[in-house]
């Protein structure tokens, strides 16, 4: 990039320099091609084109939305600070083997709501290819369908890690191949450890037509988006009968021994992704760890003694359905829960955004394109949050409770 404006010429001095001033001038336009250099590159740099993914710069000390009102007032959020903290202390360090997480007995949502029975419409067989479609009736009589995405030669490898993907509103179980890269990734990746169950396999429950939204649907549909749940989030009593569908599905598979029952996960986007938290928590003696693209908190409000499951959150600091600032007091939440949380905020391009959009520059087209643009660049970041939880299975329950409680009583201050 040349550094002198257009039409103007160096002027020439009628006599040579001696050379020790030719050599000071040299080194004084190093300098400035130096300065120059440096300037040139700030200016065209991004503010998260040097931001790590790991490293949470303390963003949640207060609201990071221009205008926007948090419920908790923007409080400091100081387990972010400590995950900071020993994130950048680990960061050479080898990796460490999987926290085991006890599980718990039954059903860990307070009951609230209504099922939901009014259908739109009945959805028929999903059209997955390579792959298996299981089917069920659930208890209103409606049949159910799910598809079953596995490594070849997985009778071989298993058993494996399973992954439940609770598609989007107005999507079905192809999301997984249309949007995302799990069944490349699902033929290779090892969530184990262990060379001998590399891979893992995906499970893709269909959801339903219903025929009215519900009022929190409502009241975050826009003109440019229109909001229909495809799974029963609202009602989370025993009766539920998306939850009970799955429970069906995920049986059939471990039925058939090819399911690590340590390493079951939820991954949901959107309202899927409220369908990802719900199932973890209404199943946290089943599910190890679950993860949500584009979702804020859900209805269902955990009940248990302990923290609910780990999660990971990935959003767009511009969102028009859930937007940045709603995420972020989800996640504030489940630090006073002591949750294990982690969390990527992304820009349009799935790069880390260092804060939320600002409202003047997150128009209400650009949040929806944003809000259903799965973030296929990030999935190794999900695989490695997932790979890093298992849920204490059989004899390993004592043993993950007595650890956890020995790590509780050396720091009673860490959560």
């Amino acid at each position: 990039m040349p550094l002198s404006r257009p039409g103007l010429r160096a002027r020439r001095t009628s006599t040579p320099a001696p050379p020790g001033l030719r050599r000071g001038r040299a080194l004084l336009a190093g300098a400035a091609l130096a300065g120059a250099a440096a300037w040139i590159a700030a200016a065209c740099s991004t503010p998260s084109s040097g931001v790590d993914g790991g490293d949470l710069l303390g963003v949640f000390e207060r609201d990071a939305g221009a205008g926007a009102t948090a419920a908790d007032g923007g409080q400091p959020r100081p387990a972010a600070a400590r995950q900071d903290a020993g994130a950048r202390a680990a960061a050479s360090q080898p990796p460490k083997p999987p926290e085991a997480r006890p599980p718990s007995e039954g059903s860990c949502v307070a009951e609230q709501g209504q099922p939901r029975r009014e259908l739109r419409k009945t959805l028929g067989r999903p059209p997955c290819r390579g792959a298996q479609v299981l089917e069920a009736r659930d208890a209103e009589g409606s049949p159910r369908y799910a598809c079953v995405i596995a490594p070849s030669g997985v009778e071989t490898r298993a058993p494996l890690p399973l992954i439940v993907f609770f598609h989007a509103e107005g999507d079905n179980p192809t999301a997984v191949d249309k949007e995302t890269g799990l069944r490349k990734l699902g033929a290779t990746w090892n969530l184990t450890g262990d060379p001998a169950h590399a891979g893992f396999i995906v499970l893709a429950p269909q959801g339903r037509a219903f025929k009215n939204p519900t009022q929190g649907e409502r009241e975050r549909g826009s003109k440019t988006y229109t909001a229909i749940a495809p799974f029963d989030v609202e009602f989370t009593g025993d009766g539920n009968v998306d939850v009970a569908t799955v429970d069906a599905f995920v049986d059939q598979l471990l039925e058939k021994k090819l399911v690590d029952r340590r390493r079951i996960y939820a991954l949901g986007a959107s309202y899927g992704g409220h369908m990802a938290a719900t199932y973890a928590m209404m199943r946290a003696d089943r599910v190890a760890a679950f993860a949500t693209f584009g979702s804020d908190a859900p209805p269902a409000t955990w009940a248990c003694p302990g923290p609910p499951p780990p999660a990971m959150a990935i959003y767009r600091a511009c969102d028009d359905v859930f937007p940045c600032e709603s995420v972020e007091r989800w996640l504030r939440a489940r630090d006073a829960q002591t949750a294990q949380t982690a969390f990527l905020r992304l820009d349009e391009a799935s790069r880390d955004e260092p804060h939320c959009a600002l409202r003047n520059r997150c128009s209400a087209k650009k949040g929806a394109i944003n809000h259903a643009r799965w973030p296929k660049p990030r999935e190794a970041d999900l695989l490695r949050f997932f790979a890093g939880h298992t849920l204490a299975v059989g004899a390993d329950v004592a043993t993950s409770a007595e650890t956890a409680a020995g790590r509780d009583a050396r720091t009673p201050d860490a959560r």
